[in-house]
């Protein structure tokens, strides 16, 4: 991606079903899949569950092989299709924000969620909200549109406000699905469960790294969805907000 003013992507026609923005299927590629048999059974579990478009969010690396990430996603997406017809693979990256992000992502070396102006980016769980406010602005005037990744790990948005504040600053806010399961104690699923309602979430996804500690879960989040918000809140955000991922239009 040269220039997010500038370059039009190919769009991505998405096709029925749930679209996961965030898992770490790529094989042998970074903490996620550890080989090609456990990235096929992701496959297979997340295809289970609805899943029909995953963008594979490798984590950034100054010392990567961009190259690599594309034949590694293209050769995953291509057995995708042997199993399922209607699975696509796309590729993306989560990035922990360093200062020269805007510039690598210019240049290509860092990449954004299906090349489009969408971008991926976590932060340290400590770090605090005006560090994330102005990570936001920054990566607005450089024409990309910032997605904060699993936003529940972050304390300074489970302050009063700051979520909603943040929003307003223009960004958008991506929380793990797993992150919905929790006992009746349980502050952090409740609060998690509360932004859901009060729509200041615009995507679920999963985070997967595995089939066991870190499986595919948006089947459970389905389910949670629809028991609360209806199956349009479900649909929602499970795939018409990732629509514009995939399209490269403003949600």
């Amino acid at each position: 991606m040269k220039n997010a003013e500038n370059i039009q992507p190919e769009k991505h026609s998405p096709s029925h079903g749930w679209t996961d923005i965030h898992g770490h299927i790529l094989p042998k590629t970074d903490d996620g899949a550890a080989d090609w048999d456990i990235a096929q059974n992701m496959l297979e579990m997340s295809y289970a569950q609805g899943v029909r478009t995953i963008i594979a969010t490798p984590h950034y690396s100054p010392s990567q092989d961009v190259g690599r990430l594309r034949e590694t996603c293209e050769r995953l997406n291509e057995r995708a299709k042997e199993i399922f017809e209607d699975l696509h693979i796309l590729l993306g990256q989560e990035i922990m924000y360093f200062e020269e992000l805007p510039e690598h992502l210019a240049t290509g070396r860092a990449l954004t969620l299906a090349d489009s102006r969408y971008v991926l980016v976590e932060f340290r769980p400590s770090d605090s909200y005006g560090k994330l406010s102005r990570v936001v602005r920054q990566l607005l005037q450089a024409s990309y549109l910032p997605v904060i990744a699993h936003a529940e790990r972050y304390a300074c948005l489970l302050e009063p406000e700051k979520m909603a504040g943040l929003i307003h600053d223009g960004g958008y806010i991506q929380m793990n699905a797993g992150s919905l399961k929790g006992g009746f104690l349980d502050k952090r699923a409740a609060w998690c469960r509360r932004a859901v309602s009060k729509g200041e979430v615009h995507f679920l996804a999963t985070d997967m790294h595995d089939i066991s500690r870190r499986p595919p879960n948006l089947g459970q989040a389905e389910i949670w969805l629809e028991k609360h918000g209806g199956r349009r809140l479900a649909e929602k955000l499970l795939q018409r907000n990732q629509e514009h991922i995939l399209g490269d239009t403003v949600l």
